[in-house]
């Protein structure tokens, strides 16, 4: 070292400072990934369940499975709620008030392929006089028996559809229910809900009118002389699986 020239030494200690500078920034490059990782652990926690929602909030699944929220909803002085995968592209909608019924909370619909109207909706009501939805007069006219199976005959014999099963009997949120399935073959029903109708919201999943084609699915319950109507529809073009969701929300159904 001692026979180096004023030049050789002070290239000597550029070079010693490039590499110490390169190593520098190879450590800041492995400890900023790092950090970046648990941040974005922590941020997907906040995002799988609703906003400000602790992990352990009734209705929401465990970690590591889709979100599901419970809705609770009223309809004729009767209380229930369902769950729904709120990652899978359910929404839900209100009706529009009329001059005949007011508006309110009326259906979950689900569109699985994009920002279009909806595959699949579910939607509830009651008869004789819903709250927020109409009976179709053309389907479901008086005169109409006045227990749950009454209802559901009228129902299976509905014109303009082909009875795939039903009347059964089945359970629904502990109560027995009344079951029938229909596929649509003629546009006779009312919009958007075939039984019944309604003064739907433009936007999103929306219902707008059922085709020849749909799947009807109709659960009939009697709440203490209230007939609870839930009606599912589904598109004859629906992805595969989303019948099961449909299912799956219908057994998820609890009276308070």
């Amino acid at each position: 070292m001692s026979g180096e020239t004023p030049d050789e030494r002070r290239l000597a200690r550029a070079r010693a400072a490039a590499v110490a500078g390169a190593v520098v920034v190879v450590v800041a490059l492995v400890v900023v990934p790092a950090v970046m990782l648990v941040t974005s652990g922590d941020d997907a926690d906040r995002q799988s369940r609703p906003l400000g929602g602790p992990p352990s909030q009734p209705g929401v699944a465990s970690s590591g499975d889709p979100v599901v929220a419970r809705q609770a909803v009223t309809e004729e002085g009767v209380t229930f709620s369902f769950r729904v995968p709120m990652t899978a592209g359910w929404e839900r909608f209100s009706s529009i008030s009329t001059d005949k019924s007011a508006g309110g909370p009326i259906s979950v619909n689900k569109s699985s392929m994009g920002p279009q109207g909806a595959e699949a909706i579910i939607f509830w009501t009651s008869y004789p006089d819903g709250d927020y939805a109409d009976p179709c007069a053309r389907l479901l006219s008086p005169p109409v028996g006045s227990s749950a199976a009454d209802l559901a005959a009228g129902v299976s014999a509905a014109p303009g559809t082909e009875l795939v099963t039903g009347p059964s009997n089945v359970t629904v949120g502990g109560r027995t229910a009344q079951h029938v399935a229909l596929t649509v073959r003629e546009e006779v029903g009312c919009d958007p809900g075939f039984f019944y109708t309604w003064r739907e919201v433009s936007g999103g999943a929306f219902w707008s009118t059922t085709g020849v084609g749909d799947t009807i699915k109709v659960w009939i319950v009697d709440v203490d002389g209230t007939r609870l109507f839930i009606e599912a529809e589904i598109r004859k073009q629906a992805v595969g699986g989303l019948e099961q969701e449909v299912e799956q929300i219908v057994e998820s159904v609890r009276f308070e």
